[in-house]
């Protein structure tokens, strides 16, 4: 079993996906999360390049409807 670092968004996607976390978390309430469709992110594209603490990673919309987010 791997663990994840104090700062991990685990915690976070469980709460927006509506899984009970194990453990105590100072995650806001699913209700404080922000929300967007990725059609508003993507526009008429597939892809765009999201900057991240210096770092870029690429959001790609694959043919069969899957996002992937690489560095």
């Amino acid at each position: 079993m791997v663990n994840k670092p104090a700062n991990s968004l685990a915690p976070r996607l469980l709460q927006v996906a509506g899984v009970a976390s194990p453990q105590k978390s100072s995650v806001a309430p699913a209700e404080a999360v922000k929300r967007i469709s990725s059609r508003a992110l993507l526009g008429q594209g597939n892809s765009l390049v999201i900057d991240h603490q210096g770092v870029s990673y690429v959001l790609r919309a694959t043919r069969l409807g899957k996002l992937i987010l690489t560095k």
